[in-house]
């Protein structure tokens, strides 16, 4: 009879014992939903969160819920998880790829946060049209100036994104011109004319581009489009504004040779139908 070696034998057991160990960690998605209920920052929560990310929209109904709340809870505060952590964006990049609509109100939210936000909400298409399109009109909210220019911004850029994509009914097209003319229209805060004017081209209405040729043309219509906003008092000129008109110029410029300009879509792996909750 041949008899296995002592070492080989050894060697399988050390193999195993960390392969049981896998399978008690492993969480279930009810488990995970029970935890996350829990607002108290524990180990069993952030494996919940490594959970979820990696479920993405094949996550189930309780499950994408759950970590949708969770993620409010990160954000207001409500965990006693200390500040200045970079954990709320695990959450935010948890909730970007669930393709959920009920996620819709965190990620209108979220959208001065970064570009997973407007790329989420442009893979959810019509379904987050309304809401996007109210973000990015809105300045005055009761919200800091700072987060409503920044939101208004990645709103533009999710239209944008929804625009390449094909998702927009030729009334939410009408809509979105409209609204890209008044803002092209007025002055504007460079964190809006930027992301004003790559869907403006993108759109491809000679009416608003009219607009985008006149910025890149034009030293003072650029510089007309940005004040007061680039003005630290309204009047004064300094670096700032005058780098501010500069990049604008450049951007349209690059815009009317046909240079993508970014950012560029991005969209979250396919997952289930967004209409089905």
């Amino acid at each position: 009879m041949n008899r296995i070696p002592g070492s080989v034998t050894l060697v399988a057991l050390a193999l195993a014992v960390p392969l049981q160990a896998q399978d008690r960690m492993r969480m279930t998605e009810r488990e995970a939903v029970a935890v996350l209920r829990d607002d108290r920052t524990t180990p069993e929560r952030d494996r919940a969160i490594a959970l979820a990310l990696q479920l993405g929209p094949r996550a189930g109904s309780e499950l994408r819920l759950a970590i949708i709340n969770a993620a409010w809870a990160e954000i207001r505060g409500e965990t006693n998880r200390p500040r200045g952590l970079e954990a709320k964006f695990q959450y935010m990049t948890a909730v970007a790829q669930l393709q959920d609509p009920r996620a819709i109100p965190f990620l209108i939210e979220v959208l001065p946060n970064g570009l997973n936000a407007s790329n989420a909400l442009a893979d959810l298409g019509s379904v987050a049209f309304a809401a996007v399109m109210e973000a990015a009109k809105e300045f005055d909210n009761g919200t800091p100036l700072y987060r409503n220019v920044r939101r208004a911004g990645g709103a533009l850029t999710a239209l944008r994104f929804m625009l390449e994509d094909g998702s927009l009914s030729p009334q939410q097209l009408a809509r979105v011109r409209e609204l890209v003319g008044n803002l092209l229209a007025e002055p504007q805060y460079p964190l809006v004319a930027r992301p004003a004017l790559v869907l403006a081209v993108a759109l491809g209405d000679s009416e608003v581009r009219r607009f985008v040729e006149a910025i890149a043309t034009d030293r003072v219509a650029a510089a007309a489009h940005l004040s007061p906003f680039s003005l630290s008092d309204g009047t004064t000129r300094n670096r700032y504004y005058e780098a501010d008109v500069a990049r604008i110029q450049t951007v349209a410029r690059q815009l009317l040779a046909g240079v993508s300009v970014p950012p560029l879509r991005r969209p979250f792996p396919p997952g289930r139908d967004p209409s089905v909750g």
